[in-house]
């Protein structure tokens, strides 16, 4: 059987990426920040494709298609000349043609950074989204949504997928869109429009929805066709960036907020608003798409499909028997939903890999990790039972750097590279955010929990291996996890089974004997501004920069207080 490589390649937007498939399997994927230590990096990700050559033992030559996430020349046709027509000197000009040249020298850049001859794949960029979630799914066929701010031109695509056929049902056009709606927003609440749209989820849930959801309401509209309508006079980021919303925005919900000013009741009463509206419309669009096919599952991805918040209640509306969402579902996901669309919708291969794991980034094994310990001239012990001597730290109210194994995919640590904590202490998520994180006091931590006790902790028994649902924790349970109770009474959890990491199932489950509580508090291992830590070097350097007391390396225990 010969062998057939395929490379997928995400930059130049944002959260640069590379995966590799090898006969249709997913087996190598990675974000080039994790590398070069720039978050949200969009440069070429050499690095990452480094790693993926790496892992296999092969070489660019045995790549037998390269694909790219978006098609440049449907970006200038659709976006590019459409809006210069209609904005005959716009304030975005230059930036929108810099872009469009540089998606136009995509394929040069790529054939001469990597000497490759062979065939390059430019995807649709939703298809890219589409064929990421479906095609991960065990699911022989179901409805589809991809929501993100754009693509090449669209914002929102619902579809159908059997058959290795993607029906496209409903198409919805930048600048109506429910990601640029949201990076709008929180940028004028004073954060980062790009990287902080979970800074205002958590916000959201402090604040009261009603006073500004008549607002809401008349700025992203309904229609009976299951689409959505933004009133675009609220806004100006299809023509400033700087700026992002409109006058008439400001007119009606006031100034913009700076980044170090006071958070007042009405920031979080607008960020509940906007929160409530992304909301209703998630629950129009799957009721629409649940009536009109009739289909008994739904995948969704996008950028917009991070927000657990709105992924939960969805959920929860049970249009749906079960709803599957894969953890890279922002475009870092696009290098793997590429590829998969090339070998199922172009190649037409039937044979379906369902996504098993998230663990498919770079490993550093043991010998390799203590020659790093030794080179930090750390004290160190070497455990005979981490999983147990780990879970009797937490019990203590350690705080704990967790490095284990090879590095999980999408934005959201899953139990590999994560920073742990002891949900049943009052002051754990204080202490997380001012010692360790450097981060707002109302983020929210999550919960890792064994998957045989989520019906006995929370209120909607479901898996949520991705940390990708937010669910109500029960009345009674909420006074035993205070540090992973949100200020609404839920959790974003992260439900654990022996098969999806029996090592961190183990360490869960000795903490359970101890304790009596089956879950501990799961943040990513890093510092904020900071990406996920890579390799060992990384998670030294970020232990020994912040609160984390103790810091695990494989099987490798250091205690800050005995350096």
């Amino acid at each position: 059987m010969i062998t057939v490589y395929i490379l997928g390649l995400n930059y130049l937007g944002h959260d640069a990426s590379a995966s590799l498939l090898k006969n249709g399997e997913l087996i190598a994927s990675s974000m080039e920040e994790r590398f070069s230590g720039v978050k949200n990096d969009r440069s070429f990700p050499i690095n990452a494709i480094n790693f993926c050559l790496e892992f296999e033992d092969i070489s660019i030559n045995n790549i037998e298609v390269i694909t790219y996430y978006l098609i440049p020349d449907l970006f200038h046709e659709k976006l590019v000349v459409p809006y210069l027509d209609k904005y005959p000197k716009p304030p975005l000009l230059d930036s929108l043609l810099d872009r469009d040249s540089q998606y136009k020298s995509v394929e040069q850049e790529i054939r001469s950074k990597l000497n490759f001859s062979k065939k390059i794949f430019f995807c649709d960029h939703h298809n890219a989204h589409i064929a990421l979630s479906f095609f991960l799914s065990n699911f022989k066929e179901a409805a589809v949504i991809s929501v993100d701010g754009s693509g090449e031109v669209n914002s929102t695509v619902m579809a159908v997928v059997k058959n290795n056929k993607i029906e496209v049902l409903k198409e919805l056009e930048f600048p109506n869109s429910l990601g640029m709606l949201y990076m709008s927003i929180t940028h004028y609440l004073g954060f980062n429009a790009t990287s902080d749209a979970g800074k205002v989820m958590g916000l959201s849930s402090y604040g009261n929805s009603s006073t500004y959801i008549k607002q809401f309401r008349e700025i992203i509209k309904l229609s009976e066709d299951g689409a959505y309508e933004m009133e675009m006079d609220y806004f100006e980021f299809q023509n400033k960036r700087s700026v992002w919303v409109s006058e008439k925005f400001l007119n009606t919900f006031g100034p913009t907020r700076s980044s170090d000013e006071e958070l007042e009741e009405k920031h979080k009463d607008i960020a509940a608003a906007l929160q409530r509206r992304l909301e209703e419309v998630f629950f129009h669009m799957g009721k629409y798409l649940k009536d009109k096919t009739n289909m008994k599952y739904l995948c969704l991805s996008g950028g917009v499909a991070l927000n657990s918040v709105a992924n939960g209640k969805l959920l929860q509306k049970e249009y749906f028997k079960d709803i599957f969402i894969p953890p890279a579902t922002g475009d870092d996901g696009t290098s793997i939903g590429a590829p998969l669309y090339y070998n199922y919708c172009v190649l037409n291969n039937t044979e379906r890999f369902p996504f098993v794991s998230p663990f498919l980034g770079p490993e550093y094994h043991e010998n390799k990790i203590l020659k790093i310990i030794k080179r930090f001239g750390l004290k160190y012990q070497k455990s005979n039972n981490i999983c147990k001597d780990t879970a009797k730290l937490l019990s203590e109210n350690k705080i704990i750097g967790w490095y284990q194994g090879r590095m999980e995919i999408g934005p959201r640590a899953l139990g590999n590279r994560s920073i742990i904590g002891n949900p049943g202490h009052r002051e754990m998520k204080e202490l997380l955010n001012s010692r360790v994180k450097f981060r707002e006091s109302f983020r929210p931590f999550a919960p890792s929990i064994l998957s045989e006790d989520v019906k006995e902790w929370f209120e909607y028994d479901h898996p949520a291996p991705y940390m990708l649902f937010v669910f109500k924790i029960k009345k009674e349970k909420k006074e035993k996890i205070p540090a992973v109770t949100h200020v609404d009474g839920t959790g974003r959890l992260q439900s654990v089974n022996k098969e999806f990491n029996p090592r961190y199932y183990n360490l869960i489950n000795e903490f359970k004997k101890i304790t009596g509580i089956p879950m501990i508090i799961n943040t990513s291992f890093n510092i904020m501004g900071k990406p996920i830590v890579e390799s060992p070097s990384d998670a030294i350097e970020c232990f020994l920069g912040c609160g984390i007391d103790c810091l695990v390396l494989g099987d490798y225990l250091i205690n800050k207080e005995s350096q």
